[in-house]
């Protein structure tokens, strides 16, 4: 079924930035992600003897004001590309930010610990609306400012959310995604779930074993179609929908059933009216731990049902988990995938999962297919769900 017809009113995405363990920037990050660069490997910020896995998804290849939080070095890196791409001066309009995040800026005061410093009038990096003061100084934004800590769903609640402040007329524009940094306390977390693996993430994989912490960030720049087109800008893809729900099941294991997913996914075709066949990607939450993954299978086999499957894959077997930061970075994914026609593949992928046979999983480190739409789908800790519908950016 092709696209609707464009309307001024569409949220459209005209920017994009990443900071990624792979790659910072976009194209970086792209060639990695169809390459199949795996960026885990032994954390060299802090010592991890006492916990489960001594690897994760660390970003290396960037500087940063060491006075500031790294997940706050994250937000300006990647809000810099996308405002660039966009050609957007954020202090010339109603710009708002809207940020996911399971830690904020609280890891910074370990840093801070580890450096044998005084935390005196550091405190204020505890709080989790620190994220986005020092972005919202710096760039000039004068838009309206949410963080929120939905968990491992928050990227996309936040893109969501950023979307309704433009279809509501709060914004001209927005800054929107989520962003994280490796923590000792979520090393801590995940040791004490035993919910690690050691050697690599494997998503949908018979022996896999577990996740991998990742930290990084991504940022869309969402306007209005009619925005877009008065500013001369191209548009790279348009949110069509955006949906959450809450399993209300378990603190830290998913609905038996995957209630919350199969809701969201169901209402984000329905509220954009996309047929489920029309759907060309996915890109799972696929954390690689035993639970989630089979359950993700199951329900994206009965939403997506026929002979016209999406071709699914999970990211994380090459990043990691970035947290707050996952699905705003996979977002990034789908947008690649929209707008190059080249899906992300599954290298650490050897041995699918019976259990998963009856969805269309990339194997190998690519796929190349033309897709008119990409959903991307992501789970939190305490039963949060959340999915983004993305179409082309016709």
């Amino acid at each position: 079924m092709p696209l609707r017809e464009p309307r001024p009113s569409d949220v459209v995405v005209t920017g994009c930035g990443v900071v990624s363990p792979v790659g910072v920037g976009t194209a970086a990050f792209g060639a990695a992600i169809t390459s199949g660069v795996v960026g885990t490997r032994v954390v060299q910020r802090f010592p991890t003897g006492g916990y489960g896995t001594h690897r994760a998804g660390e970003v290396l290849d960037l500087v940063l004001d060491e006075d500031l939080p790294r997940s706050v070095g994250y937000v300006l890196t990647a809000a810099d590309e996308a405002l660039g791409q966009a050609r957007l001066d954020p202090s010339a309009a109603r710009v708002g930010l809207a940020l996911g995040t399971v830690m904020g800026t609280r890891p910074h005061l370990e840093e801070l610990i580890r450096r044998g410093g005084d935390l005196d009038g550091d405190s204020d990096w505890a709080a989790p609306h620190t994220l986005t003061t020092v972005p919202a100084k710096r760039l000039g934004l004068s838009g309206p400012r949410t963080v929120l800590c939905t968990g491992c769903s928050a990227g996309n609640d936040a893109l969501a959310s950023a979307a309704g402040a433009i279809r509501s007329g709060a914004a001209d524009a927005m800054l929107a995604g989520g962003a994280d940094e490796l923590s000792e306390t979520v090393f801590a977390m995940f040791t004490s779930l035993r919910a690690l693996a050691s050697d690599a993430v494997r998503p949908f994989d018979r022996n896999r074993a577990g996740l991998m912490p990742a930290e990084g960030a991504g940022l869309l720049v969402l306007e209005s179609r009619a925005s877009a087109t008065k500013r001369g800008v191209p548009v790279l893809a348009e949110v069509l929908a955006g949906a959450s729900a809450s399993d209300a099941h378990h603190m830290t294991a998913p609905h038996p059933d995957g209630d919350g997913l199969r809701h969201c996914a169901t209402t984000v075709l329905k509220r954009s009216g996309t047929r489920a066949a029309d759907v060309g990607y996915v890109s799972a939450h696929g954390t690689g731990t035993p639970a989630n993954d089979v359950l993700e299978a199951k329900v994206l086999a009965g939403v997506f049902r026929g002979p016209r499957r999406p071709a699914v894959s999970s990211i994380k077997g090459m990043l990691g988990h970035a947290q707050g930061a996952a699905s705003a970075i996979e977002s990034v994914a789908c947008i690649l995938a929209l707008t190059t026609g080249v899906l992300p593949g599954s290298p650490t992928l050897a041995e699918p999962d019976p259990a998963c046979a009856d969805i269309d999983l990339i194997e190998g480190v690519k796929r190349e297919a033309e897709i008119k739409y990409a959903l991307n789908v992501a789970h939190g800790f305490g039963g949060t769900v959340s999915a983004v519908l993305f179409g082309a950016g016709a």
